[in-house]
């Protein structure tokens, strides 16, 4: 019986890191106008890169080490505030990039 449980675990393990690893990023187009609606602390999606995240949860989660300075690019195209933050700390971390993948749901309509 713990030799069924353990390949059992072992597979339930193997499939999840495989679904990690091979996951691909959200490639739905969203126009700056839908952007745009979407551009309180309430509702907030930004575009960073060509890419477009939703952080309304991560604003909700005050996790951000910034405070409200992520407000600033809600609903716009937040690539220039991302990469030279307004309080003259330079670019974002290697570490805030990585958090921010967790948030993307598409990609900017060219």
């Amino acid at each position: 019986m713990k030799k069924i449980s353990v390949g059992v675990l072992l597979v339930t393990l193997a499939v999840g890191v495989y679904m990690l690893i091979s996951k691909k990023a959200p490639t739905t187009p969203y126009s700056m106008d839908e952007i745009a609606k979407h551009s309180s602390r309430e509702d907030c999606w930004m575009a960073v890169e060509g890419k477009v995240y939703d952080v309304t949860g991560y604003i909700a989660s005050g996790m951000h080490k910034g405070k409200d300075a992520i407000l600033m690019g809600c609903g716009k195209d937040a690539t220039e505030i991302y990469n030279n933050r307004p309080n003259g700390s330079g670019a974002h971390s290697k570490l805030a990039r990585e958090v921010m993948v967790k948030f993307a749901i598409g990609v900017v309509k060219q």
